[in-house]
């Protein structure tokens, strides 16, 4: 993808591998830069109105306002489902009283974290009238409910962080993992890392980012002197080291892209079997932040991630109101409901429609700058930071504008 940005040993018993790859993210309002009257020039005329309700809505109300839309959450899901959805619907309610219950009126609803789920309460939100739908949160629920909402002519705006559940008209609000990984090998190459080898972990999400890795290298004129993987057991995770110390030592960078305690764990095992990590360079994604950066392996260790220049305001206003830490989901949940609230205030029953949301300048949230894209993609300004002893320092900012168009202010 181009830059969107002008003999086997056993572990320590200390070393416990216990990773597991994310493969999904003041109280001022957010102005996300939207129209106050008309469409964008050169594109499809205003629509003539917004969908009407139809009597009440099943599910938790947020709001008073006249248009409905819908916001769909795993909220009785297994595992950490449930987890999840408390943190986007928490977000929502911040999003709303910031903007005030008069701009929509919200209907959350429970898939249950299933595709059946999904679609039955897609098919709901449309007989009640919702204008637009938010979420679901898993790609396999983001699909199902997209066969619904598509021959309805219905927009999505969904959490998945899988690009393969992006589609026409299903446009994904998360972090998409080939946009941090893009961006963090663009920088590494530009600053003179372009001999790089990567140990990636089995399944969907390593193979998507080693795909990303070969694509931007090769843009950059970098080369990839080898890829090995593991699975999450301290066996295979020295398998996995043993096997691409050959590469690794012909190459400037080691990138890591998994987070929790997977950088320390391959580190630790990279410096047993003779590396000397002080020179190279490791690189990873926004998925450290779950990692010991105190370690010492990590010092000097560079990765892409949200721009958090506007997020930590944010956090402390979550905090504040729920006495919680807020995770990157509440602030995409946070986004997504703003976002919509500012798009109806303005009026236009075009704002909730492809050109109204498909803005080339985008728009500005408290993750940063976005922008949705034809294809149900996001394009996101992300930072680039470096750790430097035990904490994240910002050695690239994050762009503030796509391309020479003006993005939301606040």
């Amino acid at each position: 993808m181009k830059s969107i940005f002008c003999t086997a040993r056993r572990f320590p018993a200390k070393l416990i591998f216990l990773s597991t790859a994310l493969f999904l993210t003041a109280c001022q309002a957010v102005n996300y830069g939207v129209p106050s009257t008309g469409s964008i020039p050169g594109q499809s005329p205003a629509l003539a109105s917004l969908p009407v309700k139809t009597g009440p809505a099943a599910g938790e109300v947020l709001g008073t306002g006249q248009t409905r839309v819908a916001l769909l959450l795993p909220i009785s899901a297994p595992g950490n489902g449930s987890t999840i959805a408390a943190e986007y619907r928490n977000a929502a309610q911040l999003a709303i009283e910031t903007r005030g219950a008069h701009t929509m009126e919200l209907v959350i609803k429970d898939t249950g974290g299933t595709a059946a789920g999904a679609i039955a309460r897609t098919e709901e939100a449309l007989r009640e009238g919702s204008a637009i739908i938010l979420g679901p949160v898993f790609s396999g629920s983001v699909t199902s409910a997209a066969s619904v909402t598509r021959p309805n002519n219905r927009l999505m705006i969904a959490f998945s962080s899988d690009p393969s559940a992006a589609s026409d008209g299903v446009f994904l609000m998360s972090f998409l993992p080939n946009q941090i990984v893009d961006r963090t090998v663009s920088y590494a190459t530009g600053i003179g890392l372009t001999s790089m080898s990567a140990i990636l972990p089995q399944g969907a999400y390593g193979a998507l980012v080693e795909l990303q890795l070969r694509e931007t290298l090769a843009e950059r004129g970098g080369v990839l002197n080898g890829v090995s993987r593991y699975q999450y057991s301290n066996e295979s995770v020295v398998a996995a080291v043993q096997e691409i110390l050959p590469a690794i030592e012909q190459s400037d960078a080691i990138f890591i892209p998994d987070g929790g305690t997977a950088p320390v764990a391959i580190a630790r095992v990279m410096q047993s079997e003779g590396i000397k990590l002080r020179d190279k360079r490791l690189i990873g994604t926004g998925q450290w932040r779950s990692s010991k950066l105190d370690s010492p392996f990590l010092q000097g260790a560079i990765f892409a991630d949200m721009d958090q220049s506007d997020f930590e305001a944010f956090k402390l206003q979550y905090k504040e109101k729920f006495e919680a830490e807020p995770t990157v989901n509440a602030g995409l949940g946070y986004d997504a409901v703003g976002l919509v609230a500012d798009l109806l205030v303005t009026g236009d029953p075009a704002s909730l429609s492809r050109q109204g949301l498909e803005k080339p300048g985008g728009f500005h949230g408290v993750t940063g700058i976005f922008r949705f894209m034809q294809d149900g993609e996001t394009q996101r300004g992300l930072t680039v930071y470096q750790v430097q002893e035990g904490k994240v320092t910002v050695v690239d900012p994050a762009p503030q504008q796509f391309y020479g168009f003006q993005s939301a202010q606040y």
